[in-house]
């Protein structure tokens, strides 16, 4: 009893055009804004007095110092959209090389949010709490509102957030590693 072509590789194909398209265009806004961090920085602070301007821009320091690993960040998840798409356009036409492209970005993309997940706990939730202890110094709401942003609450939405994204290069790996889907390609 021959079922035909399995749907999977199709599905995701199209999945991974349009996750990978996507990629490209958050990737290269992640990294335009990293560019503009300090027309952003004086916009934010626009309002101060000087002084406190400038206390409150040496206290957020920490914290842009750590944005070179979201630019570095962006960079590879461009580099993964483009693996998408590449494994996309494969899949579509059922091509066997599209699963081993898929795979292969599989396989990085769950690296690279291992890697994310450990820059958040090793690097940006301490460079958090010294924000969080600067403003504390300085006094006033901003340190409030930084606590709340700081410490577990961080790692917990960085953690997750990295989980939750890892969910599809997971599932796109054993779903079309499944022997159906793996015997509709040529």
């Amino acid at each position: 009893m021959d079922l035909g072509k399995s749907p999977i590789p199709k599905v995701f194909g199209i999945l991974h055009l349009v996750f990978g398209g996507l990629g490209i265009v958050f990737g290269l806004f992640a990294i335009v804004g990293a560019a503009f961090t300090d027309k952003i920085q004086e916009l934010q602070y626009s309002g101060y007095p000087d002084e406190m301007r400038d206390r409150m821009m040496s206290a957020m320091q920490p914290v842009y110092e750590t944005q070179k690993w979201d630019v570095i960040s962006s960079c590879f998840s461009i580099v993964l959209a483009v693996l998408m798409i590449f494994a996309g356009l494969k899949l579509v036409k059922y091509r066997r090389r599209g699963l081993k492209i898929s795979n292969i970005y599989s396989a990085l993309s769950v690296i690279h949010k291992l890697i994310a997940i450990g820059i958040v706990v090793v690097i940006k939730n301490p460079a958090m709490q010294e924000v969080s202890k600067r403003l504390e110094e300085i006094g006033g709401e901003q340190a409030s509102a930084m606590d709340m942003m700081t410490g577990p609450v961080a790692v917990v939405i960085g953690v997750g957030t990295a989980i939750v994204m890892s969910i599809y290069p997971i599932l796109s790996f054993f779903l079309l590693n499944r022997v159906r889907s793996r015997g509709s390609l040529s």
